[in-house]
């Protein structure tokens, strides 16, 4: 919000959506908004989804084979945190801690990630990078998770995935629909483990 302020001189709702592209896709051969084009994010979602559920697991080998001091430390994980029978229980009935991954994800995906990866960075990036400017993005977006390492592959294939559609249809809202769906799946999942079910 900060470089928002700075480029357009306030943060009148107008300026921000204008800016960050909260927009409904546009056709990219006449620029006028197409509600029909939100069908595009089903196709981008299956992607992620085969990224995340199929192809995550053989790229984080891949890469910790190449850079094995880039692996993922034991005990790191969420799923080693979550896994564990004894956490499970203690988290039976604990809303708040679904409350708590609910704005984890919100500041994170929408308000973090996508605000400024997709909204502030990529038109920006458009300027400097031209037609490859959603590949240079998903490698900033990439890179921007070296705080784990193991995921820098997944992160840009996804950032791929995010990425290309807020630029070919200029909407960032197809970026965050796509982002936030991981959001979404972990949060039935932490919903389970509130309610017992795990």
């Amino acid at each position: 919000m900060i470089i928002v302020r700075r480029e357009e001189g306030d943060l009148r709702w107008a300026t921000v959506k204008r800016r960050l592209r909260l927009n409904t896709p546009r056709d990219p051969g006449t620029g006028v908004p197409r509600a029909r084009l939100w069908l595009w994010v089903i196709p981008f979602l299956v992607g992620v989804v085969v990224v995340e559920l199929v192809l995550a697991s053989t790229l984080e080998n891949a890469w910790v084979s190449v850079v094995p001091f880039l692996g993922e430390r034991p005990g790191f994980s969420f799923d080693a945190i979550l896994g564990s029978q004894e956490v499970q229980a203690r988290l039976v009935g604990a809303w708040w801690f679904l409350v708590l991954f609910v704005i984890f994800a919100v500041f994170n995906t929408i308000l973090g990630e996508e605000f400024l990866f997709r909204g502030v960075l990529l038109p920006r990036m458009e300027g400097v990078f031209k037609r490859g400017s959603w590949v240079a993005n998903s490698i900033l977006f990439a890179l921007y998770h070296v705080h784990v390492p193991w995921v820098i592959p997944n992160a840009f294939l996804t950032g791929l995935l995010y990425t290309y559609p807020a630029y070919r249809y200029r909407s960032t809202w197809m970026s965050i629909i796509l982002h936030s769906s991981q959001s979404v799946y972990i949060a039935f999942l932490v919903l389970g483990i509130v309610l017992g079910l795990a």
